[in-house]
């Protein structure tokens, strides 16, 4: 079926052979390439993921951390919360809990703002 024909209000059903499957990750990485920052999901079960959380934030990420895992564990929740606090403040970041599961660590040049969003009063 030509343009002038589907223009015109010809109709021709199409079968399912007609449609061809599209390769979305050649245009998933030119999207990926594009962006100069990555907001990056981090589960924390213990003190290995710190490592490449910090790479992350070096690379200039935003990184959301679920600390629900070790949320029982307060030996080891104050001691990633310690490292990652003197961590953002080498590095000018920031880091804010997020509800009791969560904290976000941003890189250089980016603050959380702890001021919640709400609408306009009038």
């Amino acid at each position: 079926m030509g343009f002038l024909e589907k223009l015109l209000g010809k109709e021709e059903k199409m079968a399912v052979e007609d449609y061809e499957e599209l390769d979305l990750s050649e245009y998933e990485a030119e999207i990926e390439a594009e962006a100069a920052m990555h907001i990056k999901v981090a589960e924390v079960t213990g003190i290995n993921e710190i490592p490449e959380i910090k790479r992350q934030i070096y690379d200039g990420n935003i990184v959301i951390a679920d600390i629900a895992y070790i949320r029982h564990d307060k030996l080891t929740l104050d001691r990633i919360i310690k490292d990652l606090t003197g961590f953002v403040e080498e590095i000018n970041g920031d880091i804010v809990g997020l509800g009791d599961d969560y904290i976000i660590i941003t890189p250089n040049g980016v603050k959380v703002d702890r001021q919640k969003i709400r609408g306009v009063k009038r």
